[in-house]
């Protein structure tokens, strides 16, 4: 299949599964066709902010090279960072399986097609779209299954457009039949996601502390002055000379009649509460946004209000993120992976393990005493509990006498 744009063509879904050698990039990758350019760095705040979403929000032309710029910009923030990695270790970290849709059995063979690096870094990069609004995946190459991001800031979502210079007029329909087999969206239930709404917080923040930087440069070494009765310029050059030295060695040898004044204005209206109280707020504001509390990320003075902000991470936060990831790969993912040779059916599906995490004693624990009643299958005890299991063990057949003294009928009791 190809279509044209300008004086370029473009090629999609000329490859067979059974292809042996890789695509060319130019052949292959519409990514590889983008025009590379500068992202803006300049400094962030709330007028700039406001810009880059009313040209994102444009109904006309939307253009989101302004906003996605301005995330960037921002995570590198570290307590955002720390915050969203725990988020996506949430999902990230939990086990998948593929399993038979009617009998529930997992299918170990179908999930080690998935146990591959690709698709962890496909599920991360799908994971960013909670807090950017929307992931654009391309399939590059389907011989080695490389997939590529493509830039936020090129994509207008509200059109399924892609701009091969962000500002620029030539653009892709990404969801032409064109693209069936070689593109995937997965989009957030937000348009902006989850960041934009403590954007102002992480503006605040910064320039919170760069402020306290200046203040800090300005007030944190006291101003020295010197008052003399002393006329002669070289008793005034001799003072001068000191107090440029009474910054480094704190002391000085002045002439008579001459006395110093310390002006300490570093604790002056107690800027630590000031600067240091707005950047915790600011701190806390992002914790409760993107992980649902504070004390995750943060001490906290109580531990079982620790485990309550980590449940409501694990069982309502991060779950929300694993089933948005299982309708994905059910939905999207598996089909497009069938069209490129995928021995995938239509009663196998993805699903995360839910299973209640126990302890190894705790498990053998309820396997010793259901075995006392039940047959269980001894490879699964094997494997699951690394025990090389190689029969049952036949219990010895103990011999009874006869109590002479007693009843012929109570021997046999």
């Amino acid at each position: 299949m190809e279509f044209t744009i300008g004086n370029k063509n473009y090629k999609f879904g000329l490859v067979k599964a059974e292809t042996k050698a890789p695509l060319k990039a130019k052949e292959s990758a519409i990514i590889s066709q983008l025009t590379k350019e500068f992202s803006d760095r300049s400094r962030s705040d709330i007028k700039k902010w406001r810009d880059a979403m009313q040209a994102a929000e444009n109904p006309e032309n939307p253009r989101w090279s302004l906003y996605h710029d301005l995330i960037e910009n921002l995570m590198t923030d570290g307590h955002l960072m720390a915050a969203v990695q725990v988020r996506k270790a949430a999902t990230l970290s939990n086990r998948f399986y593929i399993k038979d849709r009617a009998t529930g059995k997992e299918l170990a063979d179908k999930t080690e097609l998935l146990m591959t690096e690709w698709f962890y870094t496909m599920v991360d990069s799908l994971l960013d779209s909670v807090f950017k609004g929307n992931t654009v995946v391309e399939l590059a190459d389907p011989v080695v299954v490389k997939w590529v991001l493509w830039p936020r800031r090129n994509i207008a979502p509200q059109l399924n457009r892609l701009y091969f210079e962000a500002n620029g007029d030539k653009f892709i329909n990404y969801t032409d039949p064109a693209f069936t087999k070689n593109v995937l969206e997965f989009r957030y239930t937000s348009l902006f996601g989850i960041l934009n709404d403590i954007i102002p917080q992480l503006i605040w923040k910064r320039n919170a502390q760069q402020t306290w930087a200046d203040f800090s440069e300005r007030f944190g070494i006291p101003l020295i002055s010197a008052s003399t009765t002393k006329s002669d310029k070289k008793d005034i050059d001799r003072i001068e000379a000191m107090l440029r030295a009474l910054g480094q060695s704190a002391q000085a040898l002045l002439p008579e009649g001459t006395t110093i004044t310390i002006h300490d204005s570093a604790t002056k209206g107690d800027p630590y509460k000031i600067f240091q109280e707005q950047i915790k707020t600011s701190n806390d504001e992002v914790s409760k946004r993107v992980l649902g509390g504070t004390m995750i990320t943060d001490s906290g003075s109580s531990r079982s209000q620790s485990e309550v902000h980590e449940r409501t991470l694990n069982e309502k936060i991060a779950e929300g993120d694993r089933r948005s990831i299982e309708f994905f790969v059910n939905g999207k993912l598996i089909p497009l992976l069938r069209l490129w040779g995928f021995k995938f059916t239509d009663n196998e599906v993805f699903v995360f393990d839910r299973s209640e995490e126990l302890s190894l004693t705790e498990h053998w624990k309820i396997v010793n005493e259901a075995a006392a009643n039940y047959e269980i299958d001894q490879e699964w005890i094997s494997s699951r509990f690394n025990i090389p299991i190689k029969a049952a063990k036949t219990k010895p057949i103990v011999e009874t006498k006869p109590n002479p003294k007693a009843g012929f009928s109570s021997n046999f009791q």
